[in-house]
């Protein structure tokens, strides 16, 4: 690697490791907007419009997926991005017993998660790992995940205050805005916060903002992904293109995916995301998007 290279990775990291939440939005007071909705209901009102609260959904959702990561992020957060492992993924999701289970593929290999009540574990080839970092990381980033597919009802289950921010434009719209506390926070933050955009008509999540506490690494950052290409699936709004930028404390892209299959109720059991695997009814590919 040449030296400005080093120099510039150097710097880059010390002013993450050094950042503090600088430019993350905050509200000194509720924004009264002329609907009169607070802040609760402009949340109530988007999980709806998702399809109501998946914790009370039974049966599972599933997709597959496929992106990239962006050079400065993989060289900054590595343990995080984990990119020689996290490029293409086949989730099982079940949202009213809260298994997550996440099997990607890259060119080291595969990486499986499963994300439960119990806690995190993490596979690599089939072995599990015990090292504090990688399972921390793995937490974080898959509730996250949680939250960028399957929409507000992440937030509504852990939200403890809910403000409404002003609205802020983009594109010529004017999107709706709220700041949500939440505890716990990603992985094993105590809280975070995030800042969610929902469309002013159909009140799905366009953005949300984020902090990241629940790493070494990425305290003091906050992080926005963007979502469109919105599909309904038994009854559940679902975006399918995703964009991920770093916006403080370093502002950079960070990674973009698309999702490629999707499909819902295969009835798989929490054994069978299991042991490092996909077996039974969680085995088969998600169905391809048409």
């Amino acid at each position: 690697m040449h030296t400005v290279t080093r120099l510039v990775l150097l710097l880059a990291s010390v002013v993450w490791l050094a950042g503090c939440a600088t430019g993350f939005p905050q509200a000194s007071m509720p924004y009264v907007a002329d609907d009169g909705l607070d802040g609760e209901a402009v949340l109530a009102r988007s999980v709806t419009a998702h399809g109501g609260d998946l914790r009370e959904r039974s049966g599972d959702l599933n997709y597959a997926s496929d992106g990239r990561w962006f050079a400065l992020i993989k060289r900054i957060q590595p343990v995080v991005t984990d990119a020689d492992y996290r490029v293409t993924a086949e989730t099982r999701y079940s949202p009213s017993t809260g298994v997550h289970a996440i099997r990607y593929q890259g060119p080291a290999g595969t990486k499986q998660v499963l994300r439960t009540a119990q806690g995190i574990e993490v596979y690599y080839d089939g072995v599990p790992t015990r090292d504090a970092q990688t399972l921390a990381a793995a937490a974080m980033t898959t509730d996250a995940f949680a939250l960028f597919h399957f929409g507000p009802s992440f937030l509504a289950a852990r939200a403890t205050r809910v403000v409404r921010l002003a609205d802020a434009r983009e594109g010529g719209r004017a999107y709706t805005r709220v700041l949500v506390d939440i505890a716990p926070g990603f992985g094993e933050a105590a809280s975070d916060q995030v800042v969610a955009w929902l469309g002013p008509d159909s009140h799905l999540l366009h953005r949300v903002h984020l902090t990241l506490n629940g790493f070494p690494t990425t305290q003091g950052a906050h992080v926005d992904t963007t979502f469109s290409g919105y599909r309904a699936l038994a009854g559940v709004m679902l975006p399918t293109r995703f964009h991920e930028r770093v916006r403080g404390p370093l502002r950079i892209d960070a990674h973009t995916w698309w999702v490629t299959g999707l499909d819902a109720d295969r009835g798989w059991r929490a054994e069978d995301v299991g042991d490092g695997r996909f077996i039974g009814a969680a085995a088969a590919p998600a169905e391809p998007l048409r």
